[in-house]
């Protein structure tokens, strides 16, 4: 689909609505919004999982020495994640 869209700038609210039309549009097509590098939206069982996932990470990081309970392993893990969700 192809739209071509003239926004006349003198006409405050015709401006209003062409950013309305866009918007639409936009949501339409894209279905979801891109989220921002500090922002990651997911579901129940999803947060289970990564729950999981952590602990499982944090038992191997301290068979090997790695104190799991620090600020810069929850860093790197909550990484990982935000990494994983921002590609979808």
């Amino acid at each position: 689909m192809k739209i071509t869209l003239v926004v006349d700038t003198d006409d405050e609210q015709g401006v209003v609505d062409s950013f309305k039309i866009v918007s639409h549009f936009f949501k339409k097509t894209q279905g979801r919004a891109r989220y921002t590098s500090y922002e990651v939206k997911y579901g129940k069982i999803s947060f289970i999982k990564m729950l999981r996932k952590f602990a499982k990470a944090a038992k191997e990081a301290e068979e090997e020495g790695i104190d799991s309970s620090s600020l810069r392993f929850a860093k790197m893990h909550a990484d990982e994640i935000f990494s994983e969700v921002k590609a979808l």
